[in-house]
């Protein structure tokens, strides 16, 4: 029919050749970036691992330490993997009698080369002497600064220096300039004490209130709060009353990011490892094969939500700072970042991730510090008891507690407990750095460019030969008080990134731990002792489960006559 559409044969038979070529090119294409990718992964597998045997032969005089995995496939990742609960005492025994020995993983993972000291002049070398040849981790390169960056984003604790930095350092280095300010004489006897004492004097009366009601008390949860409210004052000038049972989203999410994000990496590190060198795009840092692991498991999905809920409350406390029209009044640390941002150009992303880094600095450190503190208190009656009388003698009810009064020489034996405390319990018990050149030690160690240079204040402070009998708590080691030199009691790090924070965190402790003993003296819970293990994160926090389910430090509180 004359209105019938028109058929054409040849026409349809064109098309059909012309989508076939194209097909054929799709796949033509997409098999040649096959190809092009498994040979770019094998090519850089292959550079790696040859760096890797450079390594090991520069390190072959070096005494390795003492762990199974030394002739597994993978070396030290399947036994990591098994000892993370008990990380501290792993590496502890692993290390134990070597001032500087060598661990290695898989053979095909340059940031799996590890060389570990407990000597003094070694830590000095690296971490001051030769500081700028060894610094944080690429997180582009490295899985655990991969997920301690999205954790914290770029602030202090990430910023890199030397010459691993892409900047030179400076970032680091500005950061650290304007937070020194903050971190005065000035500003301890003024507006840090004032706001330690207030709060010091909301947590004693959450205390008074179990302590009538005959009830225990997770003195590690108060802490926290304490802690949190505390630095979201000085540092971020909001008042904050968690104390009081107001809800914070920034602490629980903090808490939580930091917990599920521990608990992935170290029980994922061998299929981290794999994938990181599977071509791609399912290999690389943060590839597909990451983020397909990463989705099924239920420990990285919480910590993408909490991550996400640190984001928006950041951003909410550096939003408000800026819109203040008060702000040039103000002397926090937010107030002095955010004066100082027209000069420095600092981005909204920049003061988020400074908030982040911040908050890990201030709270978590000292709340583990006091909570290590009265557990060690609690089980060791004898200290307890001269520290009291100390108390009552120096600083009595009715007294606040100031700097002058806080004084080794006025309260050494308080400050005798807090140093035995630091030493059994650091806050920060390992830490380390990449070297990013080759340098030899001052024992003769030979330090090839790539290896993860670790340090152990956990095991240091363990060392009978520098502290006899090391697991007896005695404050009386430290009196009269001479400082350690900083490598010799590297709680606190040495050298140009030395914790800024060091005297605030111990007037502030001094302080809670005087307010509270004025009133009370502590018992354990009957039963909690033999459930007491550390938390395996960053700062180690106390839990009362072997399983590390658990995170509380139940103390009964009795008031003092």
């Amino acid at each position: 029919a004359d209105g019938a559409p028109r058929f054409s044969t040849g026409r349809l038979a064109g098309a059909m050749d012309t989508n076939r070529s194209r097909a054929k090119v799709a796949w033509e294409v997409a098999g040649a970036c096959a190809v092009a990718s498994v040979v770019h992964a094998a090519v850089k597998l292959a550079l790696t691992m040859r760096d890797i045997r450079r390594m090991k032969r520069e390190l072959k005089d070096t005494p390795s330490g003492r762990y199974k995995g030394k002739d597994a496939a993978l070396g030290f990742t399947g036994e990591l993997a098994m000892e993370r609960t008990r990380m501290h005492d792993w590496l502890h025994a692993a290390t134990d009698g070597l001032p500087v020995c060598k661990m290695f993983g898989a053979p095909f993972e340059k940031s799996h080369t590890w060389v570990i000291t407990r000597d003094p002049a070694c830590i000095k070398h690296f971490l001051k002497d030769s500081f700028d040849l060894y610094t944080k981790f690429d997180p582009t390169r490295h899985p655990f600064a991969y997920f301690f960056t999205w954790f914290l984003g770029d602030g202090i604790f990430m910023f890199r220096h030397g010459r691993g930095a892409p900047d030179d350092g400076h970032a680091w280095l500005v950061q650290r300039k304007i937070a020194a300010g903050i971190f005065s004489k000035a500003n301890f006897q003024t507006n840090m004490g004032e706001v330690f004492t207030a709060k010091a004097g909301r947590l004693v009366r959450r205390i008074s209130g179990a302590e009538e009601r005959g009830e225990a008390v997770d003195l590690q949860e108060l802490f926290f709060s304490f802690t949190m409210d505390s630095i979201m004052k000085i540092f971020f000038g909001e008042d904050a009353n968690t104390l009081e049972g107001e809800p914070c989203a920034y602490g629980s999410a903090f808490d939580t990011a930091h917990r599920c994000m521990m608990e992935y990496f170290r029980s994922s590190v061998r299929a981290l490892t794999m994938l990181k060198h599977a071509p791609w795009p399912i290999g690389g840092v943060g590839g597909l094969g990451w983020f397909i692991h990463g989705w099924l498991n239920p420990h990285l999905r919480q910590f993408r939500r909490s991550c996400n809920t640190l984001v928006a409350e950041s951003e909410r406390l550096v939003a408000a700072c800026r819109a203040d029209p008060k702000l040039h009044e103000r002397r926090d640390l937010l107030a002095l970042f955010t004066q100082a941002e027209e000069k420095e150009k600092f981005s909204s992303a920049y003061l988020r991730d400074m908030v982040l880094n911040f908050v890990i600095a201030g709270r978590d450190t000292t709340a583990c510090l006091l909570t290590w503190m009265f557990y060690v208190l609690s089980v060791n009656p004898q200290v307890q008891e001269k520290l009291l009388a100390e108390v009552d003698a120096h600083c009595p009810l009715g007294t606040t507690p100031t700097l002058k009064l806080l004084t080794p020489s006025a309260m050494p034996y308080l400050h005798g407990v807090l140093y035995e405390t630091l030493r059994l319990h650091p806050p920060v018990p390992s830490d380390s750095k990449e070297a990013y050149a080759d340098d030899v030690w001052p024992d003769g160690t030979k330090i090839p460019k790539g290896t993860v240079c670790m340090w152990l204040p956990y095991s240091m402070g363990r060392d009978p030969s520098v502290y006899p009998e090391p697991e007896m708590v005695k404050p009386e080691r430290w009196i009269p008080f001479t400082a350690p030199a900083p490598q010799d009691f590297p709680v606190f790090q040495v050298g140009p990134r030395i914790c800024l924070g060091m005297d605030m965190a111990i007037f502030e402790a001094k302080l809670v731990a005087v307010s509270l003993l004025q009133k009370y003296r502590f018992t354990l819970k009957p039963g909690e002792n033999e459930k007491i293990t550390y938390a395996p994160t960053i700062t180690m926090s106390l839990c009362n489960s072997k399983k590390q389910d658990s995170h509380n430090l139940w103390l009964i509180p009795h008031k003092r006559a």
